[in-house]
């Protein structure tokens, strides 16, 4: 596997020599003046889209914060989706801010425009990251399980970037791997001006908060359970510790260079375990969450028509858990990883050359302190750390062993944007590319997992030298309450069942080419019409299944200038991605090999060997793909411009889990039966410049959106009820099981305002920030048994009642403070306020939201509370 991951960095450098090379000797063969020089270009390197006006402004394509939105609004854990609130057709999570688990730092799940969160393109700098090993596994872990990775491959703080652009709809052809949206994070460039420190800026910051700054509202049928917590479902303590730094500058006149660190540490202490007797049962156990930022950027100008950049992330996340039942159960969940890149851009007299090369290494893995699990009896002096108040209680320990998920990433991606021609009374601006991804992906246990049966008793034999293992697997101390009388004077392990190790990859070859036709056509008196036609080829070896999909926007500028009216149509088909794990969860179950003794001291002999018996199977499938079709309105109204837009998506061929009866057993598998419907209208008026009025300089956002979504499958869940559609009880009425209400992200209507404030006063400045968010009230299925209020004794059919919950309504605060203490040295502070009026807000939690709640099945739903008031505050100093 080291060999492999060699090869393809050498790949990696080898292409890159090569085309950077060939792009230096091609701008020296051309060296005629332009008129500006391609940095100060409205340029999108990874699309290479340059127009006096972007392409996602004209075409209503979605919306875009930048760096003052940013650095004004509240950012909790800096993530880059959190932040997304703020903007209208993201959802997210009805449970992502319960208030039973605080102290969690993982980047938020989103849905854009109805969208699965796992059908997103994520991109850095231009460069996709993506996460496709298991992003929408669940949180389960086990001997052959594994919890979930995150849609977005790596956890990228705001505080690096420039803008975060979201586009939801219209998208261009140059993007491809989505039927939800196009999320793209830009890392901002070195500052070139002379202040700073020798002409360099930079800065540092410390961010705190912890559970003593954080009001919690927890169901009383909770509160026992909160407050004795032994796992992470509930974290009644935490303190979260977030440092930033960053130093960008020119070393030379045309070499920048900008580096950036930051580090998220989340402490989570709890009850060491769920027992009640031991001399370890009521010690305290720590969890942590680490996610680290290491960036380092450099931005070159060897000539005024090539453009050079190469950059470099390393962002590992470390998350640790422990079986609350078991001691030396601590395992680490090792997720992230590192991204490199190198782009060009060539101003040549026919137009925009910009090639990207990248490679990218993620993981979703597990490392864990024992490969064993072995269950005690309890021994008082020897197996007697925990164990429950029992007539036979246990003594548990070990943990599941080693697994590895890794996915390897070369991608190279070329984009030519040619200067406009005039044909006949049109003006035409042709956008054509190529991209090629390679993927080595495999998943792995790396050492072998030893499931012990149940101790036996130890005759006069004292415990020997065990003749296979370096661990204990015998006790010469008594057993207490094993339910045998008298007390077993000794206990061992006669009988261990091995899981080999074992490794599956994949190799995958996606390629994909476009081409896209921009045509102006000028009316004069009657206005301009825009249209963007386009067309995108895309085919993998994965799947072996090539799809076309044509884009088409339009864009109406009536002819009046002062308050100018637009009119925008577009109709679209984007393709998504199958992911990974549908291939790689057929090593979910390894060969296997029994062991026997017949005593304490006999060497253990291999009795049975068994292949493993796989419980998925994996086929071919169909790339999932969405058909868009959108109408929208963009007015100036002089201060403030006006955005309305409805949008409607028709998912087909969506991948849904099938559950097939095999011998006595059940094999899942995936089809592309899923199937949704989405209807959404979005509505937002802002400011068009700051708003000053007595120094104070005001803007001001307001963002409307209703969502409608049907899906006939369940995110988490085989869906074999959504498959035979069976009729049901829903609410006292007989429904079809497919016409339930959809489970999660899809509040049926968002209002949100944004007011931001700043002034300054002599060498201080001042910020006020608020955000007013208001989530519109829906309901959950909730599964109904015999003394359930509203069950019909009279059916056969499955019952599910009606739970409500009211809309949700909070206002977020940033108070910021900065003062200029000598020549641009300035120090600042800021004080984030979530849920300001500590409004006790309600959400469902559910199997379908991933989490793991014992007994309840994943078509039920529970009540649980957003968390309450939280302070932030946050310390730095930058020049």
């Amino acid at each position: 596997m080291k060999t492999n991951i060699i090869y393809i960095i050498r790949i990696f450098f080898l292409c890159a020599i090569c085309f950077v090379n060939n792009l230096s000797l091609y701008a020296t063969q051309d060296s005629s003046p332009i008129e500006q020089s391609p940095q100060h270009r409205n340029v999108k390197f990874s699309t290479s889209i340059v127009t006096a006006t972007p392409p996602t402004t004209t075409y209503q394509s979605g919306s875009k914060l930048n760096k003052t939105m940013l650095d004004s609004t509240p950012s909790g854990n800096g993530d880059i989706t959190s932040i997304l609130k703020i903007i209208p057709n993201v959802q997210f999570d009805n449970a992502q801010l319960k208030s039973s688990t605080p102290g969690e730092i993982d980047p938020a799940n989103i849905s854009i425009s109805g969208g699965l969160f796992y059908q997103n393109n994520f991109q850095l700098d231009g460069f996709n990251m993506n996460n496709d090993l298991d992003p929408n596994g669940g949180l389960q872990d086990g001997p052959n399980a594994l919890r979930s990775g995150r849609s977005q491959g790596l956890a990228v703080d705001t505080s690096l970037l420039e803008s975060i652009q979201v586009q939801d709809s219209n998208i261009s052809a140059a993007y491809g791997g989505f039927t939800g949206g196009v999320v793209e994070a830009n890392v901002r460039k070195p500052r070139a001006d002379k202040g700073g420190l020798f002409g360099w800026h930079g800065g540092v910051s410390y961010q705190f908060t912890g559970s003593d700054l954080t009001q919690y509202f927890i169901d009383e049928s909770q509160e026992a359970n909160f407050i004795t917590s032994s796992n992470e479902n509930y974290q009644p303590n935490f303190t979260k510790h977030l440092i930033r730094a960053n130093l960008e500058g020119y070393a030379t006149q045309n070499l920048g260079i900008i580096t950036s660190f930051s580090t998220t540490r989340s402490f989570i202490p709890l009850k060491g375990y769920s027992f009640d007797i031991g001399t370890e049962a009521n010690a305290t156990r720590e969890q942590h969450r680490y996610i680290d930022n290491y960036y380092i950027k450099t931005h070159y100008n060897p000539s005024e028509k090539l453009t050079l950049e190469a950059s470099l992330a390393y962002m590992p996340q470390d998350n640790t858990y422990y079986n609350s039942v078991a001691k030396h159960s601590f395992y680490s969940m090792k997720s992230g990883g590192i991204q490199s890149g190198l782009k060009a851009l060539y101003d040549s007299n026919i137009g925009l050359w910009s090639n990207t090369l990248s490679y990218s290494f993620m993981q979703t893995s597990r490392e864990s302190e024992k490969n064993y699990f072995m269950s005690w009896y309890y021994s008082q002096g020897d197996k007697d750390w925990a164990g429950t108040n029992s007539k036979s209680p246990k003594a548990n320990e070990g943990g599941f062993g080693d697994m590895e998920q890794i996915q390897n990433t070369l991608n190279y991606k070329s984009n030519m944007n040619f200067e406009s021609w005039d044909l006949w009374k049109s003006e035409h601006t042709l956008n054509i590319g190529f991209e090629a991804n390679y993927t080595h992906a495999y998943r792995n246990r790396k050492n072998p997992y030893y499931a012990f049966r149940n101790p036996v008793k130890l005759d006069s034999n004292p415990c020997g030298t065990d003749s296979m293992f370096d661990f204990a697997t015998c006790s010469n101390t008594q057993t207490q309450g094993n339910g045998q009388k008298p007390p077993w004077q000794g206990q061992y392990f006669d009988k261990v069942t091995e899981s080999k190790p074992g490794e599956i990859a994949l190799d995958n070859l996606a390629y994909g080419i476009y081409a896209e036709d921009s045509i102006l056509l000028d009316w004069s008196k009657i206005g301009k019409i825009q249209t963007r036609l386009g067309l995108r080829l895309d085919g993998d070896t994965y799947m072996q299944k090539h799809t076309l999909a044509p884009r088409f926007s339009l864009n109406y500028t009536a002819p009046w200038e002062e308050y100018k009216s637009k009119l925008i149509f577009g109709a679209n088909r984007y393709y998504g991605r199958n992911l990974l794990s549908y291939r790689l969860y057929e090593l979910v179950a390894n060969s296997t090999q029994e062991y026997k003794r017949t005593d304490s001291n006999s060497s253990w002999t291999p009795t049975t060997a068994k292949e493993g018996q796989v419980s998925y199977a994996f086929h071919k499938l169909n790339v999932p793909y969405s058909d868009e079709l959108m109408g929208g309105i963009m007015q100036n109204l002089g201060l403030f411009s006006l955005s309305a837009k409805y949008i409607y998506r028709h998912g087909q061929d969506e991948v849904m889990k099938k559950s097939i009866k095999q011998n006595k057993s059940s094999i899942t598998t995936w089809t592309n039966d899923g199937e949704s419907q989405s209807h959404i209208i979005t509505l937002s008026l802002q400011s068009t410049e700051p708003l000053e009025i007595y120094s104070v300089k005001n803007h001001i956002l307001f963002a409307f959106d209703y969502t409608k979504v049907a899906r006939s499958y369940n995110l988490y869940s085989t869906d074999d009820a959504y498959l035979n559609n069976d009729d049901i009880i829903y609410d006292g009425v007989q429904i079809k099981y497919k016409d339930r209400p959809t489970e999660n992200f899809a509040r049926p209507f968002t209002l949100r305002l944004s007011t931001t404030h700043t002034f300054k006063l002599w060498r201080t400045k001042w910020l006020f920030n608020n955000f007013f968010r208001y989530r519109g009230g829906y309901d959950a299925m909730v599964l109904l048994n015999k003394t359930s209020p509203g069950y019909n004794p009279s059916s056969t059919l499955k019952q599910y009642g009606k739970m409500h919950f009211d809309g949700a309504f909070s206002w977020d605060m940033r108070l910021g403070f900065e003062m200029n203490i000598w020549k641009d040295n300035v120090v600042f502070v800021n004080f984030d306020i979530y849920n300001v009026l500590n409004t006790r807000n309600k959400a469902a939690l559910s199997g379908t939201n991933g989490a793991v709640i014992p007994g309840i099945p994943s078509s039920a739903s529970v009540a649980v509370y957003e968390i309450g008031r939280q302070f932030w505050i946050q310390g730095g100093y930058k020049f």
